[in-house]
């Protein structure tokens, strides 16, 4: 079913307890959506949720921490279980690791087009530019014409492309394709696991400001 023109853009970030990894993803990639402006802010909608969450927790003091350090706002969490129902409403859901997209894809099977590992996403979006660099077209900006859509089905194409570049892309090497655990770790593995998000978002930043050429970001 094709989503109302005016229903966001829903991204859904997935680990374990829902403490570290994953509210620090959503964290930081809202704060870039609220420093995109108002026309994003209204178009994308980011929540979180862990496999086997701590639910009820408040997110991880050290990954807190880390995600201020950053330049985002820790803002109050509480982790919650993932839910078939979630998956299902997301455009775009995003693992941590190769674990979590399994759970996804096990509660919905219809997800697995629409669910990506963090770095495997800004692989396959950068991806999109190499293999058709002289065909690359960005998607036409919303009011371009009659025909043109909304940010948010904007971002859905973009999902589509995404995928549609598997197979395509060489894979990672199995070490560096997961978003490290910090949990329970010392703080040089809550760093390394931050950089990863990190770094992985700045690329899939740098890949939609391409992607949705004309769109105030």
């Amino acid at each position: 079913m094709t989503p109302a023109p005016d229903t966001p853009f829903r991204v859904l970030v997935v680990c374990t307890g829902n403490v570290c990894r994953s509210p620090q993803t959503a964290q930081l990639l809202q704060t870039t959506i609220d420093q995109a402006g108002e026309s994003w802010r209204s178009a994308v909608v980011i929540t979180s949720a862990g496999t086997r969450a701590l639910e009820g927790s408040p997110m991880d003091e050290q990954a807190a921490a880390l995600t201020v350090r950053l330049g985002a706002h820790a803002t109050d969490h509480t982790a919650r279980q993932l839910t078939p129902e979630m998956v299902e409403e997301a455009d775009l859901v995003l693992a941590m690791a190769r674990e979590h997209r399994s759970e996804v894809v096990r509660a919905s099977p219809r997800a697995s087009r629409t669910t990506f590992l963090l770095t495997e996403f800004a692989d396959l979006l950068e991806g999109v530019e190499r293999t058709s660099a002289d065909q690359f077209r960005p998607l036409p900006a919303p009011g371009s014409g009659a025909g043109s859509p909304a940010l948010a089905d904007q971002l859905r194409q973009g999902v589509q492309r995404a995928a549609a570049q598997r197979g395509m892309t060489p894979p990672r090497h199995p070490e560096t394709v997961d978003v490290l655990d910090p949990y329970g770790h010392g703080p040089k593995v809550y760093r390394e696991s931050a950089e990863q998000v990190r770094e992985s978002l700045a690329r899939i930043h740098g890949s939609v400001r391409k992607l949705a050429q004309g769109v105030p970001w």
